[in-house]
């Protein structure tokens, strides 16, 4: 099923119109901008790998847009492979969550979305990236790892925790298996949990087949795309990391100072717009799809009672603050981040940035 196709059936017939209007406008401006180029000789093949299905929905849509992005950029002399659910392996492009570094250095969850109240909204992480010197300290962290790390998409924000029965208090977590992204998994250890370390094919099957009882994914249009109200019909909260989970595109190492500066360029315009696109993506569909899952699907959202939101704050802080003191890299990356958090992101009376 296609990105059009999903949005019109997503709900009541008021919603579906709306969705396949907004989506069949979006696809037609996108369709002459991004149609594959014509491929001649000494075209680079590249591959792309992506954590997620290539199956036009969701997070899978999102890497497909920014491979045909980059093909039309570059004037046609990449052509890009995409090769979904695949393990990076040794994949010129890999499309997912800096969280699938963590077990290389844990200062990398910075870079993909922080627990509890810690974490940037999707535009102030962008304005951090690109103008508060974030960008430079990601690079350097991930150069190591031999990869040059752009900003590429996001999961929406406030991703609720979904379930198949109600989260009334912290008792209904404890004990119980849950999946979350990054940080989110040392959280709801803390919270008396079993974290569960799943790919991401593997979630929507595991809630569905009872392996775990809670699974936090995206906003309302990724966590339907992957069908978590199947299988659970109650979506609490924002879940365990409120601000939701970046996307991003991993360019190899060797790969990418191979490149010209017109390609670098193109490479990482590609990689912002659909940064910009992705946000208003799940932006604009937010409510419709909220809507839809309710009135349709019997999913009955509810704000986190409050002993839980209270841990969530608590221990969220005090999981990042762990991170902050391992070493001197991941102290000079969390004063960077928090700085800008607390003097521009937080400041009295401003709005959080858009994309």
């Amino acid at each position: 099923m296609d990105r059009r196709e999903f949005l019109r059936t997503t709900g009541s017939v008021a919603a579906a119109t709306t969705g396949a209007a907004l989506a069949t406008a979006s696809e037609g401006a996108a369709s002459e901008a991004l149609s594959a180029p014509h491929i001649g000789t000494g075209v680079k093949e590249l591959g792309l790998a992506m954590a997620w299905a290539d199956n036009g929905r969701g997070f899978g849509d999102s890497g497909r847009r920014l491979a045909r992005r980059i093909e039309a950029l570059t004037g046609g002399r990449y052509r890009i492979a995409i090769h979904g659910g695949a393990d990076s392996g040794a994949a010129d492009l890999w499309h997912g969550t800096q969280h699938r570094h963590l077990h290389l250095h844990a200062a990398f969850a910075y870079f993909g979305g922080l627990p509890g109240d810690t974490g940037l909204a999707a535009g102030d992480l962008a304005a951090w990236l690109e103008v508060g010197g974030g960008q430079a300290l990601w690079d350097e962290l991930a150069r190591e790892t031999g990869f040059k790390p752009l900003l590429a998409g996001h999961g929406g924000a406030a991703p609720p925790l979904w379930s198949a029965r109600p989260v009334s208090g912290l008792a209904n977590l404890e004990g119980g298996k849950v999946y979350a992204p990054g940080l989110g998994l040392d959280v709801a250890r803390a919270l008396g949990a079993e974290p569960v370390a799943l790919e991401a094919h593997e979630v929507a099957q595991a809630l569905s087949d009872g392996a775990i009882g809670f699974a936090e994914w995206g906003g309302a249009l990724h966590s339907m795309a992957l069908s978590l109200h199947s299988s659970a019909s109650h979506a609490t909260g924002t879940g365990l990391n409120a601000q939701g989970t970046a996307l991003s595109l991993d360019v190899r190492g060797a790969l990418w100072e191979g490149l010209d500066a017109g390609d670098k360029a193109a490479f990482a315009a590609a990689a912002a717009e659909e940064f910009r696109v992705s946000v208003w993506e799940a932006q604009t569909h937010e409510a419709m799809i909220r809507s839809a899952l309710t009135q349709t699907h019997g999913v009955r959202f509810a704000p986190f009672p409050a002993d839980v939101s209270d841990a969530l704050s608590r221990v969220g802080a005090a999981t990042v603050a762990h991170i902050a003191g391992r070493d001197a890299r991941s102290a000079r990356i969390d004063h960077s981040y928090m700085a800008f958090k607390s003097t521009v992101a937080g400041a009295p009376g401003r709005p959080s940035l858009t994309s």
